[in-house]
């Protein structure tokens, strides 16, 4: 009798050293909960922990598993970890004890695992073609002031981004009416431009390739051209007659050597005429003086349209 007196007094002590619990024995599918295990060893005691892997037992998942946590108690040590767990199958699952050593182990536990309850009232339909706008009584002082505050943030940066837009259009249209933002005309004077192809046609050296005529074409057509911008009258157009008529008037002006020029270009191209070695190198030098002449001229261009006009 005094034996089993001590039993149930050492019962107690020897159930809760070692323990397992859940957060609650019924779930629904799906629902987490914890599963705490614990266990109270002396120092030099063996034992061993559980392993886990995926799974408690059959249908019940471990979704994460807490770290093994060692505590000092007295000349004891009590070991615990927390798995999360849940299950995705309903029914009721026995979770078996947990074993740590011949003297120690867990108690089994009963989780229920239930789906939803379909009544009536969940079968119930409801309408949902459109969605409710609340009113001014389903708010607060405070939500119904931040809304107005967001609409009217809204509305002023709608507003400025028009007038940004506006702003842009209003500049780019009068800065390109005047010529403002327009890229800048890179102006090359008609003196560089003749000479510049007057060089190149003597590179070429189409007479000494016996391309007399296109020779006298190309330089007759580069001095019009060039008496024609720097004078402002259609020489290009204009018979050499002509355009030695409306250059009369000016004395700065070297026209003989204008004169030679077209008048030697004429008769080659529609007279056939014959043109030997030194008038061949005779002709585009005097194109290239008769320009060269002009940028040591030192009467302007208007100064001859004046004279010209009377």
């Amino acid at each position: 009798m005094k034996k089993f007196s001590i039993i149930l007094l050492l019962l107690p002590y020897v159930l809760l050293s070692q323990k397992v619990t859940l957060d609650t024995n019924n779930i629904l599918i799906g629902d987490q909960i914890q599963l705490n295990i614990s266990v109270e060893i002396e120092k030099d005691e063996e034992y061993t922990w559980p392993m886990f892997t995926d799974s408690i037992f059959k249908k019940l998942e471990i979704i994460n598993k807490g770290a093994v946590i060692e505590t000092q108690k007295d000349s004891n040590i009590i070991i615990s970890q927390t798995l999360n767990i849940t299950s995705f199958d309903s029914g009721s699952y026995y979770i078996p004890p947990f074993i740590f050593n011949e003297n120690k182990k867990t108690n089994g536990l009963i989780l229920n695992v239930f789906t939803i309850n379909i009544t009536d009232s969940n079968n119930r339909a409801y309408d949902i073609t459109s969605n409710k706008i609340g009113t001014n009584e389903d708010f607060s002082k405070e939500e119904l002031a931040e809304i107005r505050s967001n609409r009217l943030r809204t509305i002023l940066i709608i507003i400025a981004i028009l007038l940004s837009l506006f702003l842009i259009y209003f500049l780019i249209k009068k800065y390109k009416k005047d010529g403002t933002i327009l890229r800048q005309k890179v102006v090359i004077h008609p003196h560089v431009t003749a000479l510049n192809k007057l060089n190149s046609l003597k590179k070429e050296k189409l007479w000494q390739k016996g391309e007399i005529k296109e020779y006298y074409s190309r330089i007759s057509t580069i001095i019009r051209e060039y008496t024609e911008i720097r004078f402002e009258f259609n020489a290009l157009e204009l018979p050499t007659s002509d355009i030695m008529k409306k250059l009369k008037n000016s004395s700065n002006i070297e026209t003989n050597k204008l004169e030679f020029i077209l008048k030697k270009a004429d008769n080659i191209k529609y007279a056939k005429g014959l043109s030997i070695e030194e008038e061949n190198m005779l002709v585009i030098r005097q194109a290239m003086e008769f320009v060269k002449g002009r940028l040591e001229s030192t009467r302007t261009n208007e100064e001859f349209l004046n004279s010209m006009n009377g």
